[in-house]
């Protein structure tokens, strides 16, 4: 139960008045509950589209799921991908990417990429079917912490320290295989979504290969990246089938 906790209040900024002694195993071996705190997120992102469309109609609902998601999550990955994109994509060595991506002000690649993957998780959400958007937007962010998992298991660690070190490198089959087993029990709310567990590795694998390629692993900022990224990959999945 502490390591549950733990990693809600890690990734969402749900108050939670909790003074937990915690170490570095504790997160470490916390992964295992990200696809349940995907699960609270996804609760709140129903809940609010629902509102949203009894309010304004289908465009209203699908803004206000995407707005809830940031602040319930405190854009912790939307944060991740600015980073990722400011550093990767700066066509600089791996030592100055690395710098980039801890400076704490938006670049350009950074605003970009934010607006962009806004607007597309918009445009997608407001573009499912209407009898099935909420057992989709209920698992999109399960599976896209279940992405992080895939990407802290199968890379390594590109600083000597930070963050994403209590998770990248620290990953193992064990937490991998629990962690999916917990998002296939919750993929029965609807089992179309199954699939998306070997897609979701696919992709993760093939973003890890292409991120590690530059700064020769992966931070806990492209593990934000990735998982803003596989929710769009998701919806996206939704829209072709």
């Amino acid at each position: 139960m502490k390591k549950f906790v733990l990693i809600l209040q890690f990734l969402t900024r749900i108050p939670i008045n909790i003074n937990l002694k915690a170490d570095e195993k504790d997160f470490s071996e916390g992964i295992i509950y990200f696809p349940l705190v995907g699960l609270i997120i996804g609760m709140f992102v129903v809940s609010v589209h629902y509102i949203g469309y009894k309010l304004g109609g289908a465009f209203l609902a699908s803004v206000m799921a995407v707005i809830v998601e940031v602040f319930i999550t405190g854009g912790l990955h939307l944060d991740g991908l600015g980073d990722t994109f400011d550093g990767v994509y700066s066509n600089r060595p791996k030592d100055r990417i690395l710098e980039i991506m801890k400076d704490s002000r938006l670049g350009t690649n950074a605003a970009l990429v934010i607006f962009l993957s806004l607007i597309l998780k918009i445009a997608f959400i407001n573009s499912l079917d209407l009898s099935k958007v909420y057992e989709i937007l209920l698992l999109m962010p399960v599976f896209s912490r279940l992405c992080i998992i895939y990407g802290a298991r199968f890379s390594i660690y590109a600083r000597s320290s930070g963050m994403g070190n209590m998770f990248i490198g620290k990953t193992n089959n064990k937490h991998v295989m629990i962690a999916m087993s917990i998002t296939a029990v919750i993929s029965l709310i609807n089992i179309w979504a199954l699939p998306f567990m070997l897609i979701g590795l696919c992709f993760s694998l093939w973003y890890v290969r292409h991120i590690s390629s530059k700064i020769g692993g992966m931070t806990g900022d492209t593990l934000g990246a990735l998982c803003e990224l596989s929710e769009l990959v998701y919806l996206f999945y939704f829209l072709i089938i």
